[in-house]
């Protein structure tokens, strides 16, 4: 079981170091007194969060609500806080991958009966709509 947790972890690692989503939202409204208020206000509802990630199917659902927030902003000429809104599901993402990590062990919850593949396949589907956020935040960019 120490096997499989510190194999989320790594993952969780590995992912951080190409993108730290929390770094990037502490970070990226210099003087913006409101927008670090909303992040404040956000940051604390994502650690409220903790207590309803209780098994890996409510892990895919974060994932896919992120998704479905990237999707949203797929088509549409975006603002810069379309990027806050989506780097927020990631956040959210990231949170509960971490309450995965952390409690795999406690039999109340349902994570340990995840394998390496389940966690490849949630990994995987992290990293595609990643990948489609990129391209988001490229066309937005070249936009402007």
């Amino acid at each position: 079981m120490n096997d499989i947790k510190s194999y989320i972890k790594e993952k969780l690692t590995e992912f951080n170091d190409k993108y730290n989503v929390k770094h990037k939202l502490d970070s990226c409204w210099g003087n913006d007194k409101d927008m670090k208020r909303q992040w404040k206000r956000d940051c604390e509802n994502v650690r409220l969060q903790w207590q309803d990630v209780n098994s890996v199917s409510d892990v895919k659902m974060y994932i896919e609500r992120y998704a479905s927030i990237v999707e949203r902003y797929q088509n549409i000429r975006g603002v810069y806080l379309d990027s806050y809104d989506m780097d927020l599901a990631l956040y959210r993402v990231i949170s509960a991958l971490q309450k995965m990590a952390q409690c795999y062990d406690y039999e109340a919850l349902g994570f340990n009966g995840c394998n390496k593949e389940e966690i490849d396949a949630l990994f995987d589907r992290l990293y595609q709509v990643f990948n489609d956020m990129e391209d988001v935040n490229i066309r937005r960019a070249m936009q402007d």
